[in-house]
């Protein structure tokens, strides 16, 4: 997942705004337990990637494959209790049970894997957003 965003940071506050986005990082902004190690034109963390570039855009890209793989086998769990509980307990056949399953587990993956991402776009813009702020209380 990737984006840019411009951001109005004057070229002499680039450096000020690059190692603000690396605290904001690490003290947990995209959520906790990232390891921020400063590199290049931004900051690479766990999953992801911060560029501030001398214009003033802001690009960012995130990996969200470990949350994808936790959210199919959420949807596997879903679609096999929905599978069970419709054979047991409406007396669905087999032939029917598992398409009910299978469908209950595919809108579940789909729904949760678009609201996180959602949420880490979100996120990502909101920081982002607020780097003015955080270039000024880093001068203070």
């Amino acid at each position: 997942m990737t984006g840019a965003i411009v951001v109005d940071v004057g070229a002499a506050e680039l450096e000020g705004a690059r190692v603000a986005l690396a605290r904001a990082v690490a003290s947990g902004a995209l959520g906790g337990g990232r390891t921020v190690r400063r590199e290049g034109d931004g900051c690479v963390f766990d999953g992801g990637r911060i560029d501030v570039t001398a214009d003033g855009r802001v690009t960012w890209s995130l990996t969200t494959a470990a949350q994808d793989r936790w959210r199919a086998v959420e949807a596997t769990l879903v679609a096999t209790t929905v599978a069970v509980a419709a054979t047991l307990g409406w007396a669905a056949a087999i032939h029917v049970a598992l398409p009910v399953g299978a469908l209950a587990g595919a809108v579940y993956a789909v729904l949760r894997i678009a609201d996180d991402r959602a949420g880490l776009r979100r996120r990502m813009r909101a920081l982002v957003a607020s780097l003015p702020v955080l270039v000024d209380a880093r001068r203070q």
